[in-house]
């Protein structure tokens, strides 16, 4: 079986889809990872992965890990994390919502295999371009090694780099507006004179990518906040592991891997009851209205005051997250690799032996 790997997208982002083609394609043994030379942005991104991108991958099972590929292979397996696009529009550029509009159900028709990564994707899916139940697959995510408890040294050492402060939540934002950052400062805000004064809220991650979600109109500021910025991949495990609670109250998730992540390092998770990150929490989390700045404020406030809940979550997460594994995830993916190649080998060698029709015998 040879497998090619679509890797317009992977090679060269950083995210959660990246971070699942790499973990996968890890324990994959060899693979033909086919990226272009350089990074391809919009359009032309999209004319390689149409164009060159077969041509590449002739002769392999293509395996297209970040919702794209050529319309042209079906002897392909797409994964495909969520349908955001359509399901919450108005979070995404007009560019790139026409254009995932277009292509996305046509790649559910033409691919052997649609991955998703939830119950709650699949269920979407389903309801959305009308693919035949047994062709869509869930496969979840797993958690990097590096998300474990911490030492005292080395959440020590992440705070002095980070300069943290010593009480802090942590909050994961990013320009995806789905992500719900202007309604968690709403609700910090609202919660803070209920939390202790040495409480602060640090926020993580990168603002960019507007030619995905849109020019972002989050304005950065709040109450006893500090913002970080992106986080160097050393430093994310300690410095989610030095909070006393991480807030991912989201308004839309395929998956939410940042919850299981917390839950690994033992710290506290309160997040949406909507979507997929309660199929992913389970009762692991505490679970508020991600539409409701008062709810949310409201949990922000009981995981603060509530020390014998943060502990049992806390107790609670490590069980939990270890029952997501890339071990699991990988060979999952070898499994249906090796299903569609045999499905694709039979039909072929199926067409090969049928007896070619002459003149001659359709007159008979």
């Amino acid at each position: 079986m040879r497998i090619a790997v679509n890797a317009r997208v992977t090679a060269f982002a950083t995210g959660g889809q990246q971070r699942v083609a790499s973990e996968v394609m890890k324990r994959l043994g060899a693979v033909n990872v086919v990226a272009p030379a350089r990074p391809l942005s919009g359009i032309k991104g999209h004319i390689w992965e149409q164009t060159v991108l077969p041509w590449r991958a002739r002769g392999h099972l293509l395996w297209s890990p970040s919702a794209t590929g050529p319309l042209v292979m079906r002897r392909q397996i797409v994964t495909l994390h969520d349908v955001a696009f359509l399901d919450t529009p108005q979070f995404f550029s007009p560019s790139f919502r026409r254009l995932y509009e277009y292509l996305t159900p046509a790649l559910a028709r033409t691919a052997a295999r649609i991955v998703t990564v939830s119950e709650f994707s699949r269920a979407r899916i389903l309801n959305s371009f009308g693919t035949p139940p047994e062709k869509i697959v869930v496969i979840g995510n797993g958690v990097s090694a590096n998300f474990r408890p911490q030492s005292a040294d080395e959440i020590a050492r992440t705070r002095a780099a980070l300069d943290l402060p010593p009480r802090y939540f942590l909050l994961q934002a990013t320009s995806d507006r789905r992500k719900n950052l202007t309604g968690a400062l709403q609700a910090w805000t609202k919660a803070l004179p209920q939390l202790p004064d040495d409480l602060q809220l640090v926020v993580s991650g990168n603002l960019g990518r507007a030619h995905v979600f849109g020019k972002s109109d989050v304005v950065l500021d709040a109450p006893r906040m500090r913002a970080v910025g992106y986080v160097e991949e050393e430093h994310m495990a300690p410095l989610m592991a030095g909070a006393e609670a991480f807030l991912f109250p989201s308004l839309y998730e395929g998956f939410g891997m940042p919850i299981i992540e917390a839950m690994a390092c033992a710290t506290p998770v309160l997040t949406s009851a909507a979507t997929a990150t309660q199929e992913v929490a389970a009762d692991k989390a505490l679970l508020v209205d991600p539409t409701s700045v008062e709810d949310m404020a409201r949990g922000i406030v009981e995981m603060s005051g509530n020390a014998d809940l943060r502990a049992r979550l806390a107790a609670a997460g490590p069980a939990h997250a270890a029952k997501f594994t890339w071990e699991d995830v990988a060979q999952r993916y070898i499994r249906l690799f090796g299903e569609v190649d045999r499905e694709s080998t039979g039909a072929i060698a199926l067409r090969e032996r049928r007896p070619v029709e002459t003149g001659a015998s359709r007159r008979l």
